[in-house]
Formats: structure tokens, sequence, C-alpha cells
């Protein structure tokens, strides 16, 4: 022991180091690991070490930690075990699928395994096993609902050719509604429809019955309960064919075809759920096309609506399907790129940059413009929070715009 003190001591000194108890500790326990000298402190430091979660012990090896005293920084960093718990115990209700029930063992197997272990639900692979059984109860769902819906058409397109192959014919009408009545009783159902369907199936199945003792006497309104049903099934597809387009509208600006205000903000809280859990770099371009007013003042507001078109098209080809493209307001566009080194943004801002300088913009085959634009760029990795990169890169599209403009401003100060 005394060989030990003395060589952490001639250490801390050959380092130009003071033996305060922060360094003496740490060199000390190197020491002691260079000469295999078995110090109690040592073995106890590496038995909390051992009961650390993979993202603690990442932290320890990444900042060299080698005494208690900054281990103990990492443990006071800990969120209690009792809030996890009390967490674990509601994610039950918080993952109950809405619709489609086979997600239940999956969820209930996850939530069994935190139950016992709470502090994993804090690393990194638990909360991508939850982001995977939120995606698929969702994709599930929607396919529920997908085949409700097919068996909805199903039924209602028996209801009709029912009317159009026997009501109207008098010849072989009681055979026709056999044949129907016979195809409604061997009609398959899927499984996300057997509670809700079934028995209107079977009462269909009845209803056909009564009917083939009166169907002459009924024509006039059978003939009437076909239109109703034709309306009834258009209309099905009709309500179908206006959520999809409305789905896809909400979040598309109507005059540029890319990303409103409403879509950009769902994406901004994706793209940062992305940033937080797996380290996912973007950066924030924010545009402004210059001299907008004077393009609107001189040659017309549909021509400034044409000219933000093509800028948004433009700017859609030459942005990756995984990146974000959105109207900000006005002639302000915002662009959120991905990249795994910041070279790849600026190459991606000057081919944007010599796209637009090399084209004239052309309204109504007459007027051709020279469109230019000024942009402010971050990264989104420097800064504590999206709120701080976005009010950065809106700061540097106003230097760029008030210093000349025509300029592309990076967080760093370089001007493209």
């Amino acid at each position: 022991m005394k060989k030990l003190i003395e060589t952490t001591l001639n250490s801390l000194a050959h380092k130009g180091l003071d033996a305060t108890p922060k360094n003496y500790a740490k060199e000390f326990y190197t020491k002691a690991e260079e000469l295999n000298h078995e110090v109690e402190d040592l073995k106890n430091f590496y038995k909390v070490l051992d009961t650390l979660g993979q993202d603690e012990k990442k932290v320890v090896q990444e900042k060299n930690i080698k005494t208690a005293t900054e281990l103990i920084q990492i443990l006071k960093q800990r969120v209690k075990k009792a809030d996890i718990s009390r967490f674990v115990n509601h994610m039950t209700t918080l993952m109950k699928p809405s619709i489609n029930q086979e997600m239940y063992s999956k969820i209930d197997e996850m939530i069994l395994e935190l139950s016992n272990k709470p502090e994993k639900l804090l690393e990194k692979r638990t909360l991508e096993t939850v982001e995977e059984l939120t995606n698929e109860r969702i994709r599930l769902d929607r396919q529920a609902l997908r085949e409700k819906s097919e068996d909805m058409k199903k039924l209602t397109n028996i209801i009709t050719k029912y009317y159009d192959r026997s009501l109207i014919q008098s010849d072989n009408t009681y055979d026709e509604i056999i044949t129907i009545k016979g195809e409604l009783e061997a009609l398959e159902l899927s499984s996300q429809s057997t509670r809700e369907l079934t028995t209107m199936q079977a009462n269909l199945v009845d209803t056909i019955y009564k009917l083939e003792n009166s169907i002459e006497k009924n024509k006039i309104d059978l003939i009437k309960g076909q239109n109703e049903s034709n309306d009834l099934h258009k209309q099905i597809n009709e309500l179908e064919e206006e959520l999809i387009q409305l789905q896809k509208e909400k979040n598309i600006d109507f005059l540029t075809g890319v990303m409103n205000r409403r879509g950009y903000t769902s994406a901004v809280a994706k793209i940062e759920n992305e940033f937080t859990i797996f380290q996912s770099n973007y950066a924030i371009v924010f545009y402004d096309i210059d001299n907008f007013k004077n393009i609107n003042d001189t040659y017309g507001h549909e021509c400034g609506d044409v000219i933000l078109n093509i800028f948004a098209t433009i700017l859609k080809k030459l942005t990756r399907e995984d990146d974000i493209i959105c109207r900000y307001g006005g002639e302000e566009f915002v662009a959120l790129i991905h990249y795994n080194d910041e070279n790849e943004v600026k190459r991606y801002i000057k081919r944007v940059k010599e796209i637009i300088a090399q084209n004239k913009f052309i309204y109504n085959n007459e007027v051709k413009l020279l469109v230019k634009f000024s942009a402010g760029v971050t990264f989104r990795n420097k800064y504590e929070s999206y709120e701080m990169a976005v009010k950065r890169a809106d700061k540097l599209l106003y230097d760029a715009k008030h210093s000349g403009k025509d300029k592309i401003i990076l967080d760093e100060g370089t001007t493209l």
C-alpha cells in the first residue's frame, strides 16, 4: 500500500497535477489497476459499475470515469425507480389497441418485463421496442378498418346484385333469390368483422327468405330499395375516397404541393424524436425568395403564385424522400435535411442555388424571370433545442436579406 501511495503521488507530480482528493483518487485507482493491487475500494467501485445499465456504462467508458465521486454524478441523474414503476403501471392503458386486439399479448409481455425491471424503460432498445409496438398497433388498427369497410362493401354488393338480377326480372325470380341467399350464407367475413357483421349477415338471409313468398306483391317497393342500396354503395365508395384525399390534403399546401405548417409541426415532432433517440443529425434551411413583392407588384399575384409553385417543385426534386420541405409562409420555405457529414448539406444548398440561378422562371409563355433567393442554415446538433436552432436559422436568413440578398449564410458564419 505504501508503495502504491508513493507511486500515485510521484505520478501526480510528474503530470503537474495537485494532489486534490479528486486527482489523487483517479490516479490511485489507475495505478492500482496497473500494479494489480487488490484494493477494497476499487473492488467496490467495480461492483457498482456492474449494476449500471448499458447507456450508463457507455457514459462511464466515454468519460473515462475512474472514481466513486465521478460515478455518483451519473447515479444522481437517474430517474427514481418508483417514478418509472408508476409510469409502467399506466403503459398498458396508454398502448391499448383501439380496434385490433392482436397486440395485447406482445404489449403485456413487455409490461411484465418492465414491471420486474422498471429501469430498462430508459434503455435505447426498450424505447425502440415501444416505437415498434406502437407502429404495429397503428398498422393493425388501420388494417382492421379497411377489412371492415371491405366487408360492408361485400354485403352491399350482394344486396345490389340481388336487386339487379332478381327483382326487376319476373321469369326466374325465385331461383335467383335462392342463389343469392346461398351466396350470403356462404359469404366469408374477416375476423375483424365477425362480431359486428355476422348478425347482419344472418338477418339479411332471414329477410331474403321472407321476401321469397311476397316478391311479386312488393316489387315496386323493392325496386325503390334497389336504388337506395345503389346509393348506399356509392356513398361508401365516395366517403372512402374523400377520407383518403382529405388525409393527404390536410397537411399539403394547395398552391405549391409541399407540406404546410400543420404538416410541418407533426414532421418536426417526428424528426426531433429520431434526433433524440437515434442521434439522427439534420440541418434546418430557411429559404426566402428575393424581391418577391416586386414580382407581385409588377406582374401580378398570379405570376407570383406560379413562381412559388416552380420554386417549391425544384426544392422537392432536389430533396430526398425522407427529408422535409415546407411552405413556411408567404415566399418563405423551410427544409429539414438529414446528413452524415455537414458537407452533404453544403453540397445540397449549392446545388439548389445553381439550379435556381441557371434557369429562368416562365409565366404565361411570355414573362421570363431570373429568380434569386436568400437562406440561413443551422445544424441541429449544435443547439440545445429545435426552437433555438430554428430561431438561429431565421436570424441568419434575416442577415442574408439585409446584407445584399442572394446569399446563403451557415451558422458558423460561412457565406455561400
